[in-house]
């Protein structure tokens, strides 16, 4: 199971399942917490600290609402960087479609350092370029934050259980990352949560992600597919 919340047919298919794994604990009692495969590009980055430790200038924000983009990130971060000012820069993946609105309320913001795009190609490369993230928390935007080592700012997506929410609970629990859940979002309550976060809290953040992440899912999976085949 992927979420911290079971789906209906995995919670099905576990009272036949010989073997159940979770990306996250909560989803099942008894099962084990193995992470969810990450693209290798994502786990071989360098440590947290060999990408940070001697940054300087703007503060690099990374703001990603997955493929199809997110509506609310896109209305709300051109006015939350107008509230940073010069400190901050920002790329931005406004999702299919959305580029050039997104781009035009940097714009009419007065915002000069943001880099806008539908997609981004070489996901590892942003995340090694980021300080900060601001996104989603899909399991797998989760798994990839832990796996690349940088601090977050999550704002689940609403659902009525909270499935977004739980998958990025042990990750504020653990101090890698915050969460705004979107109810409470707004211009001002998102740039005073970046404005508490300077180099250090950011370092320490991307840190614990890193100590926090399960690097070899892919190989644990593998390995139980393999070894319950060979009992066939």
């Amino acid at each position: 199971e992927q979420n911290a919340v079971a789906g209906l047919t995995n919670q099905w298919l576990s009272k036949i399942a010989k073997k159940v794994f979770q990306a996250f604990p909560g989803a099942f009692p008894s099962a084990a917490v193995v992470g969810n495969p990450v693209r290798e590009d994502v786990t071989q980055l360098d440590e947290p600290a060999q990408r940070m430790q001697e940054r300087e200038g703007p503060i690099r924000i990374l703001v990603m609402g997955g493929s199809q983009g997110a509506r609310i990130l896109n209305q709300t971060l051109p006015a939350v960087m107008a509230n940073l000012g010069q400190d901050y820069c920002i790329r931005h993946q406004a999702g299919k479609g959305a580029a050039q609105e997104v781009q035009a309320a940097y714009q009419a913001n007065n915002v000069a350092n943001a880099e806008v795009t539908e997609f981004i190609d070489d996901v590892a490369q942003a995340y090694a370029w980021a300080d900060l993230l601001v996104c989603r928390s899909g399991a797998l935007t989760v798994s990839e934050v832990l796996a690349a080592g940088v601090g977050a700012i999550f704002i689940p997506f609403m659902h009525k259980d909270r499935q977004q929410a739980l998958n990025a609970d042990h990750l504020v629990e653990c101090g890698a990352a915050k969460m705004i859940e979107q109810p409470d979002l707004t211009v001002e309550s998102l740039t005073q949560q970046i404005q508490q976060l300077d180099r250090q809290a950011l370092l320490s953040m991307a840190q614990k992600a890193r100590s926090a992440a399960k690097l070899d899912a892919d190989k644990v999976v593998a390995q139980a597919i393999v070894a319950l085949t060979e009992k066939r």
